[in-house]
């Protein structure tokens, strides 16, 4: 038993502490289930995890009651939820030792995310401030070590929400998808490769875009695509390596699948010190 289960225990003796989800959802009523409950995990020692629901004022108490490295907590996302924008922007830098400002990609997409969401004219707002405007809505968390680089970021003041995680992920690739094949559509003096629109997928993209990363970043400093307040260099950012050295996306796609687990703020994977805020 971890110490932030004895906590549970301790401060709420008749608390239903679960391994596994249909356990506990079966447990409850639909009613409670689609009010304003918290559903979480626990992180356990041995990577398991074990499950519990709380009100908001039972979980301020048990931050208060937890030692910092032992909250191992994560909110669970119920496919009834309707659930606010959120992106996971992360990246190894031993495999993208060519990117020296780790802002770039985050920001970009960030301030796209905005746009879209938004349905706004963008073109009556300085370069410089769009960013301030962005930040208005969005909370920017980090959680980034010397070996990864990782944001989270939640459309805190959200002008839209999604019906559930899935209608998100589906959302969030269409927007990836869009980009991408926009960024390959433009062509300047440096960048101008045969592209027919046809039935490609996300995959197949980055695969047509990775041996022209590093063109684009470096020379297209003032192309654009829709999009006028991020150039096509700043977006390539969201283009990186994997463990493998094969080119992929910066945004983790499968967080968005049934009763996915979002870690909460200020708190940490089990035996890891990179706390998310």
């Amino acid at each position: 038993m971890t110490i932030l289960i004895q906590i549970i225990k301790n401060l709420f003796p008749s608390k239903i502490i679960t391994h596994h989800i249909c356990d506990l959802v079966n447990q409850l009523s639909e009613q409670i289930i689609k009010s304003n409950y918290v559903f979480l995990s626990i992180e356990n020692e041995n990577k398991t995890r074990q499950l519990f629901y709380s009100t908001i004022e039972e979980l301020i108490t048990l931050f208060n009651h937890c030692p910092r490295n032992e909250r191992t907590l994560c909110e669970i996302i119920f496919p009834t939820n309707l659930v606010k924008t959120c992106i996971d922007f992360e990246y190894y830098t031993d495999n993208n030792l060519d990117i020296n400002d780790h802002c770039i990609g985050a920001s970009s997409f960030l301030k796209i995310l905005h746009f879209t969401l938004n349905f706004i004219d963008h073109k009556h707002h300085e370069n410089q401030k769009y960013i301030d405007i962005t930040l208005q809505q969005f909370l920017v968390l980090e959680a980034s070590t010397s070996q990864k680089i990782s944001y989270h970021f939640l459309h805190a003041n959200p002008t839209v929400l999604f019906e559930n995680n899935t209608t998100l992920g589906i959302f969030i690739q269409m927007l990836i998808h869009v980009l991408l094949t926009s960024i390959i559509q433009h062509t300047c003096s440096h960048f101008n490769i045969p592209f027919k629109l046809q039935k490609y997928t996300t995959s197949d993209l980055i695969i047509i875009l990775s041996p022209h990363i590093t063109t684009l970043r470096l020379h297209c400093t003032k192309c654009y695509t829709f999009y006028s307040h991020v150039s096509i260099s700043e977006i390539a950012h969201v283009l990186v390596m994997n463990k493998q050295n094969q080119c992929t996306l910066a945004i983790d796609l499968n967080v968005y699948s049934k009763n996915q687990q979002f870690r909460l703020y200020d708190c940490v994977k089990q035996g890891q010190n990179n706390f998310l805020r």
